[in-house]
């Protein structure tokens, strides 16, 4: 194996797919993949199974040594929060800055507020904490808890101050996942399931971000899969109804991938003359007695409309239409020219209308009646005076004048004019009473017996159609002629006699036809014709859709082949290898270095990789046959600074890793491993930006005095709350007992200059604070006794003693002197005096004048203490 973790990527890559190559190679030289990126990657993978892309895709470029390097993680710097609104007790718009560089320690009591900040910034960091219950972020609990909890998150990754929004529940912007953040929550979860490098070092990362692009590409492909492809070939397949051994569903049913179109195009033929043979079988089939009946019944009626369609082209056609319009003509003038003869003959008769048609009734009647009833076997009318004759109509008994009337009457109606005119009359009845009735056409199962045509003939069945409207327009056409109505155009009558006739030949021969099929096995031959006639129909049917089916099965190969080609197994494997080789012994050495480094080398447990596929992970091993939880063997204690070495472990090996958030991370340690701490917090700071949170004031001196030792100077914040709201920003800065000597003698050199002016407007206000000053600078010659003339040896509320410190304590009795003179003033300007006491009240130059001998008084022991040191070099630590 090659020396250089990326040697050996680069030969392992060799034996990849070309578009891996080069998604390793743009991963390499770029954090994260664009879109670009991954539809250009998408592409390649589709080309190399064989799908089809928009546009042709690019050449994969292979990976090489020269493209490693520009895909480092650069660190961002946290510049702060601001803007919070909702996020348990905390104030609205509440703010937290922190120093771009090196150390900041934000202190506050409890509940002042600091809590609140961790769990935003937990939730939008990374942190081993991934249940989303443990992250969630709530409201105040004492409020009415509405509204969002949101934040701005502001950050420095090169440009300038960039505000990330957070709301409670959003994923981690991806910037924010270079800032690592370490409290109680997390601290189990590195103890009992170690650690987890995100961002690996040496390259390693490489085949692990691969692993991600492929699984990111493979969930592309399978939604398109799924889209393009889906149940659709399921879908496709064609139905046969019923299923049966033919082969048109033979071969639909062994349709595939590399089915061709000209095997598609031979398996589909199916002309007309198949169709007409599967109609001839079913009606063979289906005879039988009923069968038979039904075809002689349509044979009947279609000989019967054959005959009617004859004698409609006889009766209504153009010329008899004509005829009969001047059939109706004649008889009307005929009719006119008797009226007119009747009423010369009758003009001096003493009723109008003799000769009318109303009239010619009255006489038809009475002479009916004359014959019949009144005098048989005379001749009407009777007028013999003999017989004592009576008109037939009043049946009073003839006069002459009634005579000489009847005699006229009669006269007229026996006249050449009157006969000629009822006649005509006659004619004309006969005419309507010789119009064709059709009972076949115009019977109201026509249209079902249609239907049955045009089974047989759809054109013959349009023609008997239109026909038929053709002749009801004429039928009533020639009615209104008889009447003497106004005639209308009427539709053209297209003989479809011939047509019909031949239909009537047809079925004959079919008639014929189904007394041949009595015979049983003829009968099933005939069935398995019809069988795979009636398949091959419905495949024909179908051709399209045996391509489409083709065609997909192709796709779906594809899409198979392009999926599979984007599985990682291979990739996770090797990338375990590759950290087994490169990393593993690393992440062992380092964590052994921290726990060391925190007192904590004694205890049986150690880290062994465990297998990830997107990252690499390190278990920790308790080393014994009793549990594998380990919160469950070690102290409280033992158990959070094990949490800080894997937690510094993890920082430490992740490429690129950026600020850290430690919050209470002394919790249940005692004094000397808390010192400890914040030595390795200190050391951190000189690497990376770091962010502490904590309430104990006694780390947070030793964190101080650490940071100093290396040569920090940490940036310190002050919480606290309030009955209304946490989270406030105390403006004095850190509390008084947070403070070393140095910081004490500054903040005392701000409060001076404001006492200044203070003396001169209000001399009473300045006694009351110069009196407080005094205080101040009272506490700090007692603090200076511990740090500056015992130099730390021994600190109030720790229980280590440095005695290797020894070395530096001096005490000199002029410098005794001048700390006791310094300490009895400032006794006496800070106590209570009495009222007849004389001592006056020191003015601002001379209180500065006595905080200035403390000054030299620091400045003058520091330099004794470094002379004696050099005066004993058998006591200075051996190396």
């Amino acid at each position: 194996m090659a020396k250089e973790p990326i040697d050996d990527i680069i030969a392992w890559s060799t034996t990849l797919p070309l578009w891996r190559q080069d998604c390793l190679r743009r991963l390499a030289i770029s954090n994260e993949l664009t879109d670009t990126d991954r539809e250009e990657l998408l592409a390649m993978v589709k080309v190399a199974a064989g799908l089809a892309t928009e546009g042709e895709p690019p050449i994969p470029t292979p990976f090489a040594k020269e493209h490693f390097g520009g895909s480092k993680q650069a660190p961002i710097i946290l510049k702060g929060i601001a803007n919070v609104e909702g996020v348990n007790r905390l104030v609205a718009k509440a703010s937290l800055s922190f120093c771009p560089k090196a150390l900041t320690i934000v202190y506050g009591r409890n509940g002042s507020g600091k809590s609140g900040f961790v769990r935003i910034l937990r939730t939008a960091c990374r942190t081993r904490i991934e249940n989303p219950v443990t992250l969630k972020v709530f409201g105040d609990v004492y409020g009415d808890g509405s509204g969002v909890q949101a934040a701005d998150i502001v950050i420095d990754a090169g440009a300038g101050d960039e505000p990330i929004a957070w709301t409670a529940g959003m994923a981690a912007a991806p910037q924010l996942m270079q800032v690592s953040v370490f409290d109680s929550a997390s601290a189990q979860l590195y103890v009992d399931s170690g650690n987890q490098i995100r961002f690996l070092p040496f390259g390693l990362a490489l085949p692990h971000r691969l692993n991600a692009a492929c699984l990111e590409l493979k969930a592309m492909l399978e939604a398109e899969h799924l889209a393009t492809v889906g149940g659709k070939i399921e879908l496709s397949a064609i139905t046969f109804a019923p299923v049966r051994d033919t082969t048109p569903q033979r071969f639909a049913s062994a349709i595939n991938s590399k089915t061709t179109d000209l095997e598609i195009e031979t398996a589909t033929k199916f002309s007309d003359t198949d169709a007409t043979r599967i109609d001839e079988i079913a009606g063979i089939l289906a005879s039988g007695s009923t069968a038979r009946a039904d075809l002689a019944t349509l044979l009947s009626w279609v000989e019967a409309v054959a005959e009617e369609c004859r004698s409609a082209l006889t009766a209504l056609s153009d010329e008899p239409l004509a005829a009969l319009t001047a059939l109706k003509e004649r008889a009307i003038a005929a009719r006119r020219a008797a009226e007119v003869s009747a009423g010369a003959l009758f003009d001096d008769e003493p009723l109008d209308g003799v000769g009318s048609e109303s009239w010619r009734a009255l006489w038809v009647a009475a002479r009916n009646y004359s014959l019949a009833e009144a005098y048989p076997g005379q001749d009407f009318p009777v007028v013999n005076q003999d017989v004592d004759a009576a008109c037939v109509l009043c049946q009073q008994p003839l006069l002459p004048e009634g005579v000489d009337r009847m005699q006229r009457f009669q006269a007229y109606m026996d006249d050449t004019l009157d006969k000629a005119a009822s006649l005509d009359e006659e004619a004309l009845a006969a005419a309507k009473e010789a119009l064709p009735t059709l009972a076949k056409l115009r019977a109201d199962d026509f249209p079902e017996r249609l239907e049955q045509v045009r089974s047989r003939d759809a054109d013959l069945a349009d023609k008997l159609s239109a026909f038929e409207r053709a002749v009801a327009d004429r039928l009533a056409d020639a009615t209104v002629r008889l009447d003497g109505g106004e005639s209308s155009p009427v539709a053209e009558l297209v003989s479809p006699v011939a047509d019909v006739e031949a239909l009537a030949v047809k079925l004959g021969v079919e008639k014929e036809q189904l007394s041949l099929a009595e015979d049983a096995a003829w009968r099933d031959k005939l069935a398995a014709e019809k069988a795979e006639l009636e398949d091959q129909k419905i495949l024909n049917a179908n051709k399209a859709k045996l391509t489409t089916r083709r065609d997909l099965m192709v796709l779906d190969g594809a899409f198979t082949k392009a999926i599979s080609s984007c599985v990682t197994t291979g990739i996770t494997k090797r990338a375990n290898e590759l950290i087994d080789a490169h990393l593993s012994s690393a992440v062992v050495a380092r964590f052994e270095r921290e726990c060391d480094g925190l007192d904590i080398s004694n205890l049986k447990v150690s880290l062994a990789r465990k297998s990830g596929q997107l990252k690499a992970e390190f278990q920790i091993d308790p080393k014994t046959k009793l549990t594998r939880v380990t919160s469950q063997i070690l102290s409280e204690g033992e158990q959070r600074a094990l949490a800080l070495a894997s937690f510094l472990t993890e920082v430490a090996l992740t490429d690129g890793s950026g600020p850290i958030i430690v919050d209470d991370p002394v919790s249940s340690l005692d004094r000397d491993r808390s010192s400890r701490v914040a030595e390795r917090i200190a050391q951190e700071a000189t690497q990376r930006q770091v962010i502490v949170f904590t309430h104990d004031i006694v780390f947070f001196n030793e964190l101080c005095r650490a940071a100093d030792a290396v040569g920090i100077e940490p940036v310190t914040v002050a919480l606290f709350s309030d009955q209304d709201a946490a989270g406030k920003i105390d403006p004095a800065g850190m509390v008084w007992k947070g403070l070393d000597v140095f910081k004490r003698i500054g903040q005392i050199k701000v409060r001076l200059a404001v006492l200044r002016k203070l003396s001169a407007n209000s001399p009473a206000d300045y006694e009351y604070e110069i009196k407080g000053l005094y205080g101040r600078l009272r506490d700090t010659y007692e603090r200076m006794v511990e740090e500056v003339i015992f130099r730390n040896i021994v600190r109030r509320g720790t229980d280590v003693i440095q005695t290797q410190l020894l070395r530096y304590v001096t005490l000199p009795d002029a410098l005794a002197i001048r700390f006791h003179e310094g300490m009895t003033r400032a006794n006496t300007h800070s106590h209570d005096n009495p009222a007849s006491d004389t001592v006056p009240v020191p003015t601002p130059e001379e209180f500065a004048a006595h905080l200035a001998d403390l000054e030299s008084l620091i400045a003058d022991f520091n330099a004794a203490k470094e002379e004696t040191e050099a005066a004993r070099p058998q006591m200075k630590p051996r190396k």
